[in-house]
């Protein structure tokens, strides 16, 4: 994944590469994760061709219960030593859930403003009321999945939603009071729009407050599609290709398991955000802190085999085409 932009961004990028050199040098991971994903609701409103979420079925829909949520929020306030991201998305539309602005505000009132809060969205569900919501939160991180530049481009890639209903609302809250800064869009190349990269990269650089560019990954086996979708193309610059290598020189290993905290909306945790289909579920916050499963033993083992990396040796991370393809396609 690149990142261009915007103060968040270069906050999450930052939570990655401490960890990471943290446990280079102790063999041990932090007392507690630096960013936790919380799902509020298992929902989501698309079916776009690169989501498994379109081919997963039988599903019930299950909101988290508002004991849980703020069960969560308190241990993360009272344990976190550094300022915490909190995203609150996760395999889903965060706005399915009605009450996400108010969850948010909670967050905000319980910690003083001093947690970095952000969600990812297809940008459908957006309305006036919302847009007013959002003006009086301040300081939230959005990031809208676009993925296309054009139309017919996006009803390719993105199914059942309106282009021009989506751009609409991104404009209206590019336009309003609300800080520019914080309004990211996210591409992610595939076949079907690889040739609009550039023209995407153009436009929305200098509309928003950065970029999120991501290379189509399997979903950890979880997209069965993946094959008919991934482009081995890329149109990185002379530049990034020199960060890059960089980068992949300080940082060898998938680092979301030294960093991020992935909770369902029923309280079972998952080790990484593409498990899609639950394969690998390490405890359940209902039952236990996220400090109890964050230091696990068997948390702890994972690590160790990431960071040696023995992918093979773990069902979830043998099937995952991130590692296969290079370090950025996990960052």
């Amino acid at each position: 994944m690149i990142r261009y932009g915007s103060r968040f961004i270069f906050f999450y990028h930052a939570r990655h590469l401490m960890r990471v050199w943290e446990y280079k040098i102790k063999k041990k991971s932090n007392s507690f994760p630096s960013v936790i994903q919380i799902q509020s609701i298992n929902d989501c409103n698309g079916s776009c061709s690169m989501c498994p979420n379109s081919q997963i079925h039988n599903k019930t829909v299950e909101p988290m219960t508002d004991k849980l949520f703020e069960k969560i929020i308190s241990e993360i306030l009272n344990e976190s030593k550094l300022t915490p991201l909190i995203l609150l998305y996760l395999q889903n539309e965060p706005l399915m859930d009605k009450n996400i602005f108010k969850k948010i505000q909670l967050i905000k009132n319980q910690s003083k403003g001093k947690v970095h809060v952000g969600f990812l969205t297809n940008g459908s569900l957006f309305n006036e009321e919302k847009l007013k919501e959002l003006e009086n939160l301040k300081k939230v991180f959005i990031s809208f999945s676009l993925d296309a530049f054009t139309k017919e481009t996006y009803n390719k890639v993105r199914n059942g939603f309106n282009f021009e209903n989506v751009l609409g609302n991104i404009n209206k809250i590019l336009d309003s009071k609300y800080d520019s800064g914080n309004v990211v869009v996210e591409f992610t190349v595939q076949k079907n729009n690889i040739f609009e990269f550039k023209d995407f990269k153009k436009f929305w650089g200098k509309r928003t407050g950065g970029l999120l560019i991501n290379y189509l990954t399997n979903r950890s086996g979880d997209l069965s599609n993946y094959n008919d979708l991934y482009s081995p193309e890329n149109n990185y610059s002379i530049i990034e290709r020199f960060k890059f290598h960089i980068l992949e020189n300080i940082i060898n290993f998938c680092p979301l398991p030294f960093t991020s905290f992935y909770i369902l909306s029923n309280g079972d945790v998952i080790l990484c955000r593409e498990d899609w289909t639950k394969k690998l579920i390490l405890g359940n916050v209902n039952e236990s802190s996220i400090k109890e499963i964050w230091n696990n033993e068997k948390y702890q083992e994972i690590r160790s085999l990431i960071y040696n990396k023995r992918y093979n040796e773990i069902p979830l991370c043998r099937k995952c085409s991130r590692w296969g393809n290079g370090y950025f396609q996990v960052f």
